[in-house]
């Protein structure tokens, strides 16, 4: 079982790639657009990934705070089964997510 210390740190640096990679994205293909803004709610076993792009809320992907998993949305408040990734992977979930979201099955 990981500690929270060892969820936080994993945590942080999905968090960190997965901001590059959206600003990567939107500053090559959409130079006129502002870059969406990331925030995170942290409910009892769910982590929400939220984008805003100045206009509009939706859910980017939950990340299980038991065990790292990153899952696709299902709607606003509840993510969709199976895992896309991992956060305690070598690749800190990023394998697991594209610039819209966790990445289908």
């Amino acid at each position: 079982m990981n500690t929270t210390s060892e969820f936080n740190t994993a945590f942080v640096k999905f968090f960190i790639g997965l901001t590059d990679l959206i600003e990567e994205h939107y500053t090559t293909q959409f130079k006129n657009l502002t870059v969406p803004t990331l925030s995170v709610d942290k409910g009892r076993k769910y982590a929400r990934i939220v984008v805003d792009n100045g206009v509009q809320k939706h859910v980017h992907c939950f990340i299980d705070m038991t065990n790292g998993n990153v899952l696709r949305a299902a709607g606003w408040k509840a993510p969709a089964k199976h895992a896309r990734g991992n956060i305690f992977n070598d690749d800190a979930g990023m394998n697991g997510v594209t610039v819209h979201g966790a990445r289908y099955m």
